[in-house]
């Protein structure tokens, strides 16, 4: 019986424990959403987590249909950056930049020239950015770590010790930096040349299609300036980031009337951010005390309803970005490019790779000249063997390759067997069935 009793409660508390894990999960997943929603308000794609190591020229592969990125998207309020294949350098910002913020050019290569990591005018020579003040609502005591991109909030909440807050949140301290679509579509093209046989990996099969997504422009903060406003006081608490064992407390300025002067109040402030500084502990780094990573909190002001804080990021954070997606079609052949954002709010119904005009014939005669590439990499015996077996066969052609040596006699000649092989090639119809095999089969001789 006392068996069966202990059995009873290891699975309530089992039971108790998932659905405390549910409700953990939906919270966080909650938080996260009304963050980028926020972001997504000014018609920026979300980054969650913020970073700083996002740019323009980061290529990411995305496997999901567009419906689903839709789902995703709308469900979560951003998509996640997961992927991450390649990262151009793109060579349109000198003329992009040239004539208003004079970088870009060898000698002030973006970021680099604006990042000055560590240094108070990080970021100051680029070009500003603002957004508007976001209005929040969030509810305190729920006993665990909140995911909240910004710290300030929950430090607030900590020190207010109310039940239900409403709050703003100003985005301050912003830049943005990009390049034209033009010049990064040319430079995604041609890497996509040269990297034709790895994105072929991705072709459609069964009516599955892959993408590629392209950032053109990013936003940064270095500063937030939250605020808040308590309804009542109820002492819950809830802590951002990694959890801080003090007693976060508004301090009282005293009951003596003529103690509640300017220089009272700021010592108030004052001990408040000592406290703040405890509780966000310090490490050693370089020698001297750096805050943990991620960014400091300080506060403003303060009463027994009502807190303003300041949070500054030690490096400019990257809050959102814009872009352009690219359908990968047969033989690793990339599609227009399509704005990101109409792809994410269902705007695009399908993304094509079909070309037409100049286009298929740019992108045919780059990968001809791939493959010639290819065979003039082939060893002797290599180029002998593929002219014996000859990946595709046409019939005008042959003929043209069987005048020029009837006997096949001058095949022993490396120089003379690949330029067999290069004919067949160019006087083919280049098709891409043709394209195909010939680089299926310069990827078996090369193994």
């Amino acid at each position: 019986m006392k068996l069966r009793l202990v059995i009873a409660a290891i699975l309530i508390l089992m039971i108790w424990a998932g659905c405390a894990t549910q409700l953990r999960n939906r919270e966080l997943e909650q938080v996260a959403k009304d963050w980028s929603m926020v972001i997504r308000a000014s018609q920026v794609i979300p980054v969650y987590p913020l970073t700083e190591d996002l740019q323009p020229g980061d290529i990411f592969l995305v496997q999901l249909p567009i419906d689903h990125q839709h789902e995703i998207y709308t469900q979560r309020g951003f998509l996640p950056l997961d992927n991450m294949i390649h990262r151009i350098n793109p060579t349109g910002y000198k003329r992009f930049y040239e004539r208003s913020f004079g970088a870009g050019g060898s000698g002030k290569p973006l970021p680099k020239h604006w990042l000055t990591p560590g240094k108070p005018e990080a970021w100051s020579e680029a070009p500003y950015a603002s957004f508007p003040t976001y209005s929040f609502s969030v509810r305190s005591g729920g006993g665990f770590n909140l995911a909240l991109p910004v710290q300030g909030v929950p430090v607030g909440l900590s020190l207010m010790g109310g039940d239900a807050e409403q709050g703003t949140v100003t985005i301050a301290d912003a830049h943005t930096y990009g390049v034209d679509t033009v010049s990064l579509h040319r430079d995604v093209l041609v890497w996509a040349r040269d990297n034709r046989r790895f994105l072929r990996n991705f072709a459609p099969q069964d009516e599955k299609q892959n993408y590629l997504r392209i950032v053109s422009r990013v936003y940064l903060t270095g500063r937030l300036n939250i605020s808040l406003q308590s309804s009542r006081s109820l002492g819950g608490a809830v802590s951002g980031g990694a959890p801080k064992p003090v007693d976060l407390v508004v301090p009282s300025p005293g009951s003596d009337p003529q103690e509640v002067t300017l220089k009272s109040y700021e010592k108030n402030i004052e001990a408040l951010n000592k406290m703040l500084e405890e509780g966000l502990k310090k490490i050693q780094l370089a020698g001297g005390d750096r805050f943990l990573p991620g960014a400091t909190v300080k506060v403003v002001s303060a009463s027994a309803g009502s807190i303003s804080l300041l949070e500054t990021f030690h490096r400019p954070v990257v809050i959102g970005y814009l872009g352009f997606d690219m359908a990968i079609g047969p033989g690793g052949v990339l599609g227009p490019p399509i704005p990101t954002h109409a792809v994410l709010e269902k705007e695009v119904i399908h993304l094509t790779y079909l070309r037409t005009g100049e286009f298929v014939e740019e992108e045919r005669q780059n990968r001809v000249d791939q493959i010639l590439g290819a065979i003039d990499k082939l060893s002797p015996e290599k180029a002998f063997e593929l002219n014996k077996q000859v990946p595709v066969r046409n019939q005008e052609v042959e003929k043209i390759v069987a005048d020029r040596d009837p006997e096949g006699k001058r095949l022993a000649d490396a120089q003379v067997a690949k330029e067999m092989l290069k004919m067949r090639v160019v006087l083919g119809k280049r098709s891409d069935a043709e394209l195909n095999a010939w680089e299926r089969a310069l990827e078996a001789a090369e193994q």
